[in-house]
């Protein structure tokens, strides 16, 4: 009998199952976020080079962003204030353990010389500064290593009274998502295709200097710099039921909140909001939008269910009704008129994508 694939789902159940509760947590495994009993929210993020970001079309100081941005919409996702980051560091460097092809590796993406590794690890963390600075956080420290490649581990700490869990969702409620959904997919093989072409590629150009009209921009923004809807959360969390960011893509992630708070999700295909300039990308890359969307995650939008009639934007963010959540269990979609099982699954860092390897 072939055994079962190997998920990230399978392995958090492995953990779970392995590990004990003693009553000092009001809530561990299984969210966004471990939530204290004081309220106090902790979360922690690995970002490795060639999984979570590529140094052929980033700097450094946008790795630092991109890093930030994800650890921080895990605190968001909770309905938490962020407060600290802490940062683990993996450098690439002589460490005696290298093979000589980890160390070729190495010398190729990071400079070992003093001066130069000093001016990389600062625009690093100018990059998870600036981020910080826009949250109203901190870094408050960390740990740095020497490995075969550029690694880094972000713990980000937040606060609030009442925390909201994909637990959450309540039958009655609808769901809502923020900003729009795929972009920063389409951004991510945008850049990636344009490394591939020899083309020119837009983050080396200076801000300000890109072209105005360039209908990429919104999505390569997006992948780059995909800042947490902290905003949208402080104005609306009171309203919340259930609340996730979408991380994994949609798919992934309504079936998450689904699973978690026992109730069945209808997601209503024509209301799902993509940008106009991520269709175009999808009709230029052969992808069916609505396909595209549901797999495609590193949005970090808040995807939320609430009984009230929330508005359509908040702070200039758009906020947008896409299902209903119903007695039973399961995630569907509505197309037609008809209600079908959502089969796609977004990312999981244990499947391969069709390239054969397991980076987003």
């Amino acid at each position: 009998m072939p055994s079962r694939k190997i998920t990230e789902e399978s392995l958090i159940r492995v953990i779970q199952r392995t590990v004990t509760s003693r009553g000092r947590v009001r809530l561990g495994i299984g969210d966004d976020a471990a939530v204290l009993k004081d309220g106090t929210v902790v979360t922690t993020d690995a970002y490795a080079e060639g999984v979570h970001f590529d140094l052929s079309y980033m700097s450094l100081r946008q790795v630092g962003e991109r890093c930030a941005c994800g650890a921080i919409s895990d605190v968001t996702a909770m309905a938490a204030e962020p407060e600290a980051v802490f940062v683990s560091l993996a450098l690439p460097g002589n460490a005696p353990c290298l093979t000589p092809e980890a160390r070729r590796r190495a010398d190729a993406g990071f400079k070992r010389h003093a001066s130069g590794m000093k001016q990389q690890v600062r625009q690093l963390y100018s990059g998870i500064e600036d981020v910080c600075a826009e949250m109203g956080c901190e870094v408050a420290g960390g740990d740095i290593i020497v490995a075969d490649q550029l690694l880094l581990a972000l713990t980000a700490v937040g606060k609030t009274r009442s925390p909201r869990l994909r637990s959450g969702a309540r039958p009655g409620d609808r769901l809502y998502v923020t900003g729009n959904l795929g972009s920063a997919e389409a951004g991510r093989i945008l850049l990636a295709d344009e490394v591939r072409s020899q083309r020119p590629v837009c983050r080396r150009q200076k801000r300000g200097k890109r072209p105005a009209g360039d209908w990429r921009l919104p999505l390569i923004r997006r992948h780059l710099r995909p800042v947490p809807r902290l905003a949208v959360m402080r104005e609306l969390r009171r309203y919340f039921h259930g609340l996730i960011d979408t991380s994994d893509g949609l798919a992934t992630d309504a079936r998450h909140l689904s699973e978690m708070s026992g109730v069945r999700i209808v997601l209503e295909a024509e209301a799902i909001p993509i940008a106009p300039a991520t269709k175009r990308f999808c009709v230029e890359h052969g992808f069916d939008p609505l396909d595209f969307v549901l797999e495609a995650g590193e949005d970090y939008e808040l995807l939320s269910t609430s009984r009230h009639r929330l508005p359509s934007s908040v702070k200039d963010v758009k906020v947008t009704a896409i299902g209903s959540v119903e007695d039973g269990r399961g995630l569907f979609i509505e197309r037609g008129g008809r209600a079908v099982p959502v089969t796609v699954s977004g990312y999981d860092h244990l499947r391969p994508n069709s390239s054969g390897k397991t980076c987003y």
